[in-house]
């Protein structure tokens, strides 16, 4: 399931920043999870002069391509050109370069630009663990109560001055 770019569920849980499978520019991207706990990617800047799309792509459909991949054959970004809207030639390509960057892909030796599969596992753990410390965190702020410490000065400057209108009034 593909989500756009402006989607206000999308909580952004990591970012980061890599070459891409040619070296010729750097890529960044970010991981991000929805409020159903989706894991999904994208490409947010390149340094080079390609375009390419920002929307983003789940995991569980980028895993999908990569399992249904023929085992010991190599991947390529042309098996990611499904996942895009066709945008951009260039988008599943870098999506290659931040998946091999995530350590979701490694290179194959003697073989340019290509990658083979490897399992989420290590990644999903700790894309679960920074998501559980957000939430921990999220949960512990949301938490406090205000006291008589946290009230804001202009809140008492406030409440002075209406006090000695309603006094004034009363004269």
């Amino acid at each position: 399931m593909n989500k756009t770019e402006d989607n206000p569920d999308m909580k952004i849980i990591r970012s980061g920043t890599t070459k891409t499978l040619s070296g010729k520019s750097t890529l960044q991207y970010e991981v991000g999870t929805d409020s159903e706990d989706v894991i999904y990617v994208r490409i947010t800047k390149n340094t080079g002069g390609g375009f390419f799309s920002n929307e983003w792509i789940s995991m569980d459909d980028i895993r999908s391509v990569l399992d249904e991949h023929p085992a010991g054959t190599p991947v390529t970004s042309f098996i990611l050109y499904t996942l895009f809207k066709g945008r951009s030639v260039n988008t599943p390509a870098f999506l290659l370069a931040a998946l091999a960057h995530e350590k979701l892909l490694y290179p194959i030796k003697g073989k340019k630009r290509s990658l083979e599969a490897v399992s989420p596992d290590e990644f999903t753990a700790k894309v679960q663990k920074l998501t559980s410390t957000s939430n921990a965190a999220k949960k512990k702020a949301t938490s406090k109560r205000p006291t008589k410490k946290t009230v804001s000065r202009k809140a008492v400057i406030k409440k002075k001055a209406t006090a000695r209108k309603k006094t004034a009034k009363t004269v």
